[in-house]
């Protein structure tokens, strides 16, 4: 995953959403169609808490089969567990 990809993977499911979830200490405000987590919403607070809702909200989209949340059709080919491996090149 290219540098600017980092950037706007989505800290759950490791989906290229196109924009970054946070900017500082703003949010996007963005809900990512992958696992449907809204940035600036679910995860207001940050540092460790965070990281902790990201990991519990990862969690119960695998354990819910890592389906695609939006009613938007999903990227051709896409591949859920290929993008995970993308959080482990952070």
């Amino acid at each position: 995953m290219g540098e600017n990809k980092k950037k706007t993977a989505c800290p759950v499911c490791g989906f290229d959403l196109g924009f970054p979830p946070w900017v500082g200490d703003s949010p996007s405000d963005e809900i990512c169609p992958c696992c449907g987590i809204q940035f600036g919403y679910e995860d207001v607070r940050g540092g460790e808490f965070r990281e902790g809702v990201y990991r519990g909200w990862r969690g119960k989209w695998i354990e819910d089969g890592m389906k695609w949340w939006s009613s938007n059709p999903m990227p051709k080919n896409w591949n859920p567990k290929k993008q995970l491996e993308n959080l482990r090149k952070k």
